[in-house]
């Protein structure tokens, strides 16, 4: 079935840089944006930011008892080495020893590096080793030695870290940084990963501080998002009484994706078991609808016959259809065609068109042909028509 009418579709997720899922992979599990796009950049994927310079980053001198180095010497040698590629390996050999040692040293020298894809995890894995006894210093290097993505990336690390360590402490000293997108990102990936241990301090104090405006839901997400990582019944069922408090039906949504990137059995089973027919039920059935899209398109139109018919399904199905489209634009129209439970609006259809046109122009071509006349077709019929032929 088909009707023309708006529906409210999940925009892109821009990232500072990296790829991602669905979830914004944070540290101890992933933060999800859902369509509700946070107070500032979103953040960046990272993988494990918090473990110390990697075994695969370094020459096995890490694997046996460091040695005494002359860390004097090393620099002279470093600044004395005309190859590029022999330096870099030479100061990699020594970077763990030489970051305990003097981690400012060993930052100011690799940001003085020609800037590369190793040079910058590099660098990142020392920081987030100096930010594992000293997590201000290391923020307090980021800060003036970093700018854009390389800040934006460094800073999140830095605050998964210091958030383990004391989430209070970590969360007052960005709050008094200037507003700006990393201090945000900072924020976000502090509340997630405290709250991930310490749910209820991480809310409460954002509970005590009511000068946070505009903020304040975003960085309620997050808190909701990493409690859900490790208890994921409880921050629900605490997410949706704050919803419901805070006139907020996307929170709980996002709270639930959350769970559902790592169970979506588990998360889709308990939204239909716990919660009535209303708008916190049809916000979460839309965002699980894109999880399903992307994990198992055909579990989710399954999943979507449990739904009530009406708007519920519809939203759910609408969402469904155009996330799918964009990795299996084939399998999402055929679907889309042949079945009849739920209403997809023209944007839908549009959007699957599209995807289903620069995938695979002649197959659309033939698949747009064999559809019955109707609004499904009236549709499809616009996508890539010149305004002569509309």
């Amino acid at each position: 079935m088909f009707v023309s009418r708006p529906i409210f579709l999940m925009k892109p997720i821009i990232l500072v840089s990296g790829g991602l899922t669905i979830a914004i992979l944070f540290g101890t599990g992933g933060y999800f944006l859902g369509r509700h796009q946070s107070a500032g950049e979103p953040l960046a994927e990272r993988a494990s930011q918090n473990q110390k310079l990697s075994p695969d980053a370094l020459p096995d001198t890490r694997k046996s008892a460091q040695p005494q180095i002359d860390f004097k010497n090393l620099q002279a040698t470093l600044d004395a080495e005309k190859n590029p590629l022999v330096r870099f390996k030479l100061a990699t050999a020594n970077l763990e020893a030489w970051v305990a040692k003097n981690p400012e040293e060993a930052l100011n020298w690799l940001a003085s590096q020609p800037p590369s894809e190793r040079r910058d995890e590099i660098m990142r894995l020392a920081l987030n080793q100096y930010a594992e006894t000293n997590p201000r210093g290391a923020a307090d290097w980021a800060l003036a030695k970093l700018t854009g993505v390389e800040l934006n990336n460094a800073i999140i690390g830095i605050a998964e870290n210091w958030a383990q360590q004391n989430g209070s402490e970590a969360a007052s000293w960005f709050l008094k940084l200037p507003v700006t997108a990393e201090r945000t990102a900072a924020l976000e990936n502090t509340l997630f990963a405290w709250a991930s241990n310490e749910p209820a301090a991480a809310l409460e104090f954002l509970k005590s501080h009511q000068d946070l405006g505009e903020l304040s839901p975003t960085l309620r997400r997050a808190a909701l998002a990493g409690w859900a990582k490790t208890d994921p019944e409880g921050a629900v069922t605490a997410s949706l009484d704050l919803s419901r408090t805070m006139k907020d039906t996307a929170q709980f949504a996002n709270t639930l994706a959350n769970w559902a990137t790592m169970d979506l059995d588990a998360s889709s089973g308990w939204l239909l078991a716990h919660l009535a027919p209303g708008a916190e039920r049809t916000a979460a059935a839309e965002e699980l609808a894109t999880i399903f899209a992307n994990q198992s398109p055909a579990a989710g139109v399954q999943w979507l016959e449990k739904l009530n018919a009406g708007e519920e399904r519809d939203r759910a199905a609408n969402e469904l259809a155009a996330s799918w489209s964009r990795s299996g634009p084939a399998e999402a129209a055929k679907w889309a065609a042949n079945q009849t439970s739920s209403k997809l609006s023209a944007e839908t259809v549009t959007q699957i068109s599209q995807n289903f046109l620069m995938k695979n122009a002649a197959a659309f071509e033939a698949w747009r042909g064999a559809l019955p006349p109707g609004p499904l077709k009236d549709a499809a019929a616009q996508v890539g028509a010149t305004p002569e032929e509309e």
